[in-house]
């Protein structure tokens, strides 16, 4: 049996719109705390689900945010487990769903739409077309709105390489070819010292990686920008077993850092500080009904030198190490 909220009311003696404020878990709610818990009882009990498309039809707002994302295990998966903590704060709820297609990822958008969501926040790199006067709430872009600076990222990299190693020989490598953000700025660093940028050399799909990887390295090159830690520590193993020797041979450095690779030098992802962002951003943007792109917000990272780029390593570079060095371990 599931019971309405009418039927709540009615039971308990209350408005449906008390009703209604305790289980949309409104931020202003004047239900005094023992009707509270008799209508949420009452809810559970008799299985009550709220009509969200009803009253976002109505101009109400349900406080539900939908997230339509390209992987949960990727960086954007960690903004938006960030974004669902503090959103819930807000006393709003994140749904996420994950992108298999560009036509499933817009219709999942209209879904969420059409169950009361009050905006969706999707994937930019994955849906970079979408036209937000198709949606009648607002929409807002990781990596099109708000996102990390990955063009600086990459552009600090290369300089710490050129800079504070000396290397005039770098190779930019990438899980896919492409004029993306980091290879633009591993190619201005490169540019703005003088340097030539050398074409990407991607892993996916590419049977003449190790074949190429050789050829470059015979050409003389001693250092990698790779475009993820994964990618480095892919990159690390094809050079350890043709003997080369990292940093002594050629330095390699990371990106999107998880603090899985602590001796690989990478760029660290700012998730915290982009979640942020992107909750400030949407809310501003429901309360404002913005539809409508807005101003981009586009944290820069910092990045992490360790010892595949020749640098000194952390100073807790494993678990073993600061268990055994942390003076606050008890005898």
């Amino acid at each position: 049996m599931n019971i309405t909220a009418k039927q709540i009311a009615e039971m308990l003696n209350v408005s449906k719109q008390a009703v209604y404020s305790v289980l949309s878990n409104k931020p202003k709610c004047l239900v005094s705390p023992e009707k509270r818990e008799k209508i949420l009882f009452l809810a559970k009990a008799y299985n009550y689900k709220q009509n969200t498309a009803a009253v976002s039809l109505n101009g109400k707002s349900t406080f539900q945010v939908g997230a339509v994302i390209d992987s949960f295990a990727s960086v954007e998966g960690r903004i938006v487990s960030h974004l669902a903590s503090k959103l819930e704060v807000e006393n709003y709820t994140l749904k996420v769903s994950k992108i298999t297609s560009i036509s499933q990822g817009l219709e999942m958008i209209q879904n969420f739409i059409s169950s009361g969501a009050d905006a969706v926040i999707y994937s930019g790199r994955r849906l970079p077309d979408i036209n937000y006067e198709d949606y009648r709430v607002p929409l807002l872009g990781i990596d099109r709105e708000f996102g990390t600076d990955y063009y600086s990222g990459s552009k600090k990299v290369t300089e710490h390489l050129i800079t504070r190693h000396g290397h005039k020989k770098i190779l930019h490598v990438a899980s896919e070819a492409g004029p993306f953000p980091k290879y633009l700025g591993y190619c201005d660093a490169m540019k703005d010292a003088g340097l030539k940028p050398l074409p990407v050399l991607h892993t996916i799909m590419n049977d003449q990686f190790s074949t190429r990887l050789k050829k470059y390295l015979d050409r003389g090159i001693t250092a990698f920008v790779t475009t993820g830690d994964n990618t480095a520590s892919l990159l690390i193993y094809f050079l350890r077993s043709m003997g080369v020797r990292i940093p002594e041979d050629v330095a390699v450095t990371g990106f999107d850092s998880f603090g899985n690779f602590p001796e690989i030098a990478s760029v660290v992802d700012p998730v915290e500080a982009v979640a942020s962002s992107g909750c400030k951003m949407i809310l501003d943007k429901i309360k404002n009904k913005t539809l409508q792109p807005i101003t981009s917000d586009f944290i820069v990272p910092e990045f992490q030198p360790s010892m595949s780029c020749g640098c000194s390593p952390l100073k807790f570079n494993s678990i073993a190490k600061f268990y055994s060095e942390d003076k606050l371990v008890s005898k």
